[in-house]
């Protein structure tokens, strides 16, 4: 067999020529091994062992090789080795054509094919690359061959091969920078999508992802760019522990991921289909992207499972954060087809229907009616669109609407343990309002309860009151309307700071101890006064005189919530 190149013209022919096909034993035709397969004649044969006819065969295909490029490979050969590379004698001792062959090392070739001619010539470089192959299988030259091939032969050509070669390779023993020239070659080969379904074939290969991580320093910015945020969605897709910067990578897979064409997205597999979903849907994801996932991917999740209803609810958040409210609307309704118990997807979509003071929905909660109060009080249920949470919102006449501003700058300024957070406020149609993010349910009249427990909830309220005031600000009353019962909490939350103004701190305690004790005052029964009263311990008898120090009054109450369990 004869490797010898022909001119640059004919070899470029040549590669264009379409590759001859054997016939199978079946009568179909049979397409030949794309990449060459190396010799048998290195491996470890005693010496002494006769060459078989097909052993002497490719053994003389091999001197051809050697033969025509003898003068680029710059090889030195002994009067022996010399008359059988130029022909003058047959190929009989196996220990002497091993030893030819081992001269024929990755560092002659390499060599070779970075000088000229070969060096600016693909094709002649291809050519040579293939020869020296079919006598080693070092991988060096295997990779080399590879780029080659890439810039001579069609893309379907160097996919077909790109597949023969990882086939060839241990990627538990391959150097990083090797890997790094695979990389190169996947990203020269493949369009955009078919970079990701070949990637994620080769993360699936063992050592490849061990050895992907060590490469990583040593790939080419270009090859990083398109690698890295792919290996952070796998990573992500095997639960693998991540690296900080995963966040802004994993971004960019998804980007990367997501491009891709419908069809071929609508066929990965569905654990990728779902982690893809799932990562659409995260901070920092383009909103196009967002909205392809919708489209693409959530449709082919299973739709009575918790997955799909999870971003679907998700992404309805992100729209109503962005105040898109008819797309939320649309992809609620498609969710509420899906599963019509999904209580979260008709609670949204009721506040949607709802009247509304900007984006606070008047909806109700709990069974009640849309802007149902709370009680006696100011304040009434809502639901904040945004925040996609239960509110409670205060509402004015619209002349009241600079009040209700500053008592909501006041609110949200307090920034306190047990006051609510001010989520909203504004002036709409319907008037002037504040909302606030409070759990719970309008405090009851502490005059209704036991004695015990109403001393405890004064005492609570007294503390709250004293933090209040220490903020600088008095409130006109301490009405138990102003404040919701938050049983996870354990103690009331005040959510109405109706009349609310800025005080001295030591003005606004005293006000503030005035109203407690007139509390206490409406709160103690008559009998369990007097029991209290004559109890002889001075704090006791603090918790029913009228303008006691906030402190102390708070001290007398904890001691009088115990002592009436105790005398009840």
């Amino acid at each position: 067999m004869n490797d010898g190149p022909p001119s640059g013209r004919t070899e470029r022919r040549e590669d264009r020529r379409p590759r001859r096909r054997r016939r199978r034993g079946d009568g179909r035709p049979e397409t030949a091994a794309l990449v060459p397969q190396a010799s048998t004649l290195t491996a470890a044969a005693p010496a002494d062992t006769p060459l078989s006819p097909l052993e002497v065969a490719e053994m003389k295909g091999h001197l051809g090789f050697m033969r025509t490029y003898k003068e680029a490979l710059r090889l030195k050969l002994n009067a022996a080795e010399d008359l059988l590379v130029n022909g003058q004698r047959e190929p009989s001792d196996r220990g002497v054509c091993k030893h030819l062959l081992g001269k024929l090392d990755h560092t002659v070739v390499e060599h070779a094919a970075a000088r000229e001619p070969f060096r600016s010539d693909p094709a002649a470089r291809s050519h040579l690359l293939a020869g020296a192959l079919r006598v080693t299988a070092d991988v060096g030259l295997l990779l080399a061959w590879l780029e080659t091939l890439a810039q001579v032969r069609s893309r379907a050509e160097a996919a077909a091969a790109f597949a023969e070669v990882v086939r060839r390779i241990d990627f538990g023993t391959l150097a990083p920078s090797k890997l790094a020239r695979l990389l190169q070659v996947l990203v020269d080969t493949f369009d955009e999508h078919e970079r990701v379904q070949v990637l994620f074939s080769l993360l699936a290969l063992p050592g490849f992802s061990e050895a992907f991580d060590a490469a990583v320093p040593h790939l080419p910015p270009a090859v990083r760019e398109v690698c890295a945020p792919l290996r952070a969605v796998h990573r992500r897709l095997r639960d693998e522990p991540s690296d900080p910067a995963s966040p802004a990578l994993l971004t960019a897979g998804v980007e990367l991921v997501l491009n891709a064409p419908d069809p071929v997205l609508r066929a990965y597999a569905e654990p990728l289909r779902t982690v893809l979903t799932e990562l659409a849907f995260g901070p920092g994801v383009p909103e196009p992207l967002a909205d392809r996932a919708v489209r693409v991917l959530l449709p082919t999740l299973a739709r009575t499972g918790g997955p799909y209803a999870d971003f679907a609810l998700r992404r309805a958040a992100q729209l109503l954060r962005a105040h898109l409210d008819d797309r939320a609307r649309s992809l609620l309704e498609s969710l509420q087809r899906a599963q019509p118990d999904q209580r979260t997807a008709a609670r949204w979509l009721a506040a949607l229907d709802a009247p509304r003071l900007d984006r606070v929905a008047l909806a109700g909660g709990d069974g009640a009616s849309p802007g149902e109060a709370a009680g006696p009080g100011r304040l009434v249920r809502g639901f904040w669109l945004d925040g996609q949470r239960a509110v409670w919102v205060r509402i004015a006449p619209a002349a009241e609407a600079e009040r209700l501003a500053t008592e909501a700058a006041v609110q949200a300024g307090l920034a306190l343990p047990g006051v609510a957070a001010v989520v909203q406020h504004g002036v709409a149609p319907a008037g002037a309002y504040v909302a606030v993010a409070a759990r719970g349910r309008p405090l009851r009249d502490p005059a209704t309860l036991p004695a015990g427990e109403a001393l405890a909830l004064l005492a609570a309220v007294a503390r709250l009151l004293r933090a209040v005031a220490l903020a600088g600000a008095v409130l006109p009353d301490a009405a138990a309307v102003r404040f919701l019962d938050d049983p996870r909490a354990g103690a009331p939350v005040l959510a109405d700071l109706d009349g609310v103004t800025a005080a001295p701190p030591a003005d606004a305690a005293a006000a503030h101890a005035r109203h407690v004790a007139g509390l206490v005052e409406t709160v103690l029964a008559t009998e369990v006064r007097a029991r209290l009263a004559a109890d002889p311990d001075p704090l006791v008898a603090g918790a029913l005189a009228a303008g006691s120090d906030l402190c102390r009054l708070v001290a007398s109450l904890d001691r009088a919530a115990l002592l009436a369990g105790v005398l009840r």
